[in-house]
């Protein structure tokens, strides 16, 4: 492995925290925990932070909920593969905060539905589609109530970015968010 071909490449991207690993409820409390802090060092800003913090737990329950490879450990303990990196666009002059993992071919088109549906939304609408969501039962799976990537959108300061990658008879979601 090339560590300074990857050291240039987060430079690049702006990556200010990175992880590629198994993903799980405990784990994803740790890892937030450590963003937290690394985040507060860096950033005067505490909306941004707390936006960040917010929409990576949002991503990581993401991954979580929509994996290829779930591993189920004592009961409704789950486990995946996936990868989180935190950084700043230069361009844009904004926090995004950027996941992929490997899904099921059956998950595209109803993340792909979802996702357009609530990028169509304002602000206003998207605040009442998670009330009605929060409200009903209405979109319920194991791992919660559908609430995630609503609440990503409401608080991203652009519309969510997707794309989905096939490679190596394998299919990647990547999902980006601005903060």
């Amino acid at each position: 492995m090339n560590i300074p071909v990857v050291r240039q490449v987060m430079e690049d991207e702006g990556i200010l925290f990175s992880f590629s690993g198994m993903i799980s409820q405990h784990f994803t409390e740790f890892l937030m925990d450590k963003v937290r802090v690394q985040l507060a060092e860096e950033l005067n800003d505490r909306n941004s932070v707390k936006s960040i913090f917010v929409i990576s737990i949002e991503l990581l329950q993401n991954i979580m909920s929509y994996s290829k490879d779930i591993h189920i450990k004592k009961g409704n303990r789950h486990s995946s593969p996936g990868i989180l990196l935190v950084g700043f666009d230069n361009n844009r002059e904004k926090y995004y905060i950027n996941t992929c993992n490997e899904i099921e071919l059956c998950d595209r088109e109803k993340l792909s539905s979802k996702i357009d549906y609530i990028n169509s939304l304002d602000k206003k609408e998207q605040k009442a589609l998670l009330r009605q969501k929060l409200r009903s039962a209405e979109d319920t799976h194991d791992r919660g109530a559908g609430v995630g990537l609503i609440e990503v959108a409401k608080i991203s300061t652009e519309k969510i970015e997707y794309a989905f990658e096939n490679s190596n008879k394998n299919l990647f979601f990547h999902i980006k968010a601005y903060v």
